[in-house]
């Protein structure tokens, strides 16, 4: 019994540094990971849609949304998305277009980084609704889905009513402040197409409105879930689009 009791001894001794290291292990891997490693939350993933100060409608970046280029017919477009990307296209080269990302550098200021490399600061003017790069500050481009612009603004809103009118091509934000099945009148006097796409903050196609040629009037009932969108209207003239609760 003593031999046993020696040799049972003598094995928990040699053991106990394995049983100590294993120990070890099993602790940090229940702590998840080392501080070097660690991410703070005030560093989260998603730091462009902040909770709103009034209202049930949150306070989204206001750099996020479609930038172009002013006139009539745009020439280059910049997307900045909630999910912190970005994508780039010109007009006149459909097949070209740049994706990257985009971060908060500063006060109005924001670092676009293609999937190329290629980085650029862009300043955001608020009191001109309008972005620009900073090492070309003399070209600027709007913001197409901003209200109160003069070819696209809301004429009154309340929790399920939301009336909006323009004049021409205009991507226009409407929020869905409630789910439910939602009733989109719209009324067209233009010669020419009439389409109006519904898309999801990202910018992605929910459902297609409206497709006509010439006047038009009529109704498109579509259910929804609460949230912000977007109207992209494609026309040649003056248009009202009242999106109401039913």
């Amino acid at each position: 019994m003593r031999k046993i009791s020696v040799r049972s001894h003598g094995k928990m001794k040699r053991a106990g540094p394995l049983v100590l290291v294993l120990f070890c292990i099993i602790m940090v891997l229940s702590a998840g990971c080392t501080d070097d490693n660690a991410i703070p939350a005030s560093t989260g993933s998603q730091p462009k849609v902040m909770s709103g100060s009034t209202g049930s409608n949150p306070d989204f970046d206001p750099i996020i949304g479609v930038w172009r280029s002013p006139g009539a017919v745009y020439k280059f477009e910049i997307m900045f998305d909630i999910e912190g990307k970005t994508r780039e296209t010109y007009s006149s080269v459909p097949n070209v277009f740049y994706n990257g990302t985009w971060i908060p550098a500063g006060e109005k200021t924001y670092l676009v980084t293609r999937d190329t490399g290629d980085k650029t600061l862009w300043i955001h003017d608020a009191s001109a609704n309008t972005i620009y790069k900073k090492d070309m500050p003399g070209i600027v481009y709007s913001f197409y889905q901003g209200t109160g612009a003069s070819t696209g603004r809301s004429t009154g809103t309340s929790g399920t009513t939301a009336v909006l009118s323009g004049t021409g091509d205009q991507i226009v934000p409407f929020y869905a402040a409630q789910s439910g099945l939602w009733l989109f009148n719209m009324q067209y006097s233009g010669e020419s197409n009439f389409i109006v796409w519904l898309k999801d903050e990202k910018g992605k196609r929910v459902s297609l409105l409206a497709n006509e040629i010439g006047t038009y009037s009529g109704i498109k009932p579509l259910n929804l879930n609460a949230g912000k969108y977007y109207l992209d209207i494609t026309s040649s003239g003056p248009w009202t689009i009242k999106a109401s609760l039913s």
